[in-house]
């Protein structure tokens, strides 16, 4: 089963904007049950990241777009990186996450990309080409902004990968210690 990247919400064929953009359909925002039922996460994690910085205070107890877009991409990330690494990602993408003018991409486009990367079929041996295919409408507001969007989207990819690899070997190592105990 496939789910949309940080969340327990199955993937149903559209793209990770076309997901964000539903839910946010008629409404100013999403409160923190709704953020609750479809991340898995519990209040005091996202309260944490608030309190951190790594995430802006919603406004009148409602989350925008994009900052359920950075919870999802934070999401994603916490089981390969420690959550002050997801914080430096972050910032190299789109700088203080309370300040939007030093954004190079909205946190809701950048989880659109995030998804097309990795649902793409994207392998090592083709992820740049991949990744160059998914920003090729991006436009840059300063120089080295298309490089730094590039940059982030590899590591998310490579931090995905990770994940699957350490699924596969704490599966592997339940298999063994079983097969082991059978023996004995």
């Amino acid at each position: 089963m496939t789910f949309f990247t940080g969340t327990i919400i199955e993937k149903n064929g559209l793209s990770g904007k076309q997901f964000l953009d539903g839910m946010f359909n008629g409404t100013s925002g999403l409160v923190m049950s709704q953020i609750r039922d479809f991340t898995g996460l519990n209040t005091p994690a996202i309260q944490n990241w608030i309190n951190r910085g790594w995430l802006s205070r919603p406004t009148k107890k409602r989350y925008d777009e994009d900052q359920v877009a950075r919870i999802l991409i934070i999401n994603l990330l916490r089981e390969t990186m420690s959550l002050e690494n997801v914080d430096k990602l972050l910032y190299c993408v789109n700088g203080d996450a309370e300040d939007l003018n030093d954004d190079i991409i909205s946190e809701a486009e950048l989880y659109g990309y995030i998804c097309d990367v990795i649902f793409s079929g994207a392998d090592d041996g083709n992820v740049e080409d991949k990744i160059n295919e998914t920003v090729k409408n991006f436009r840059e507001r300063r120089p080295g902004d298309a490089l730094r969007l590039k940059t982030t989207l590899k590591i998310v990819y490579l931090n995905r990968t990770a994940e699957k690899y350490m699924h596969a070997a704490g599966k592997l190592l339940a298999q063994l210690e079983k097969n082991t105990d059978n023996a004995r």
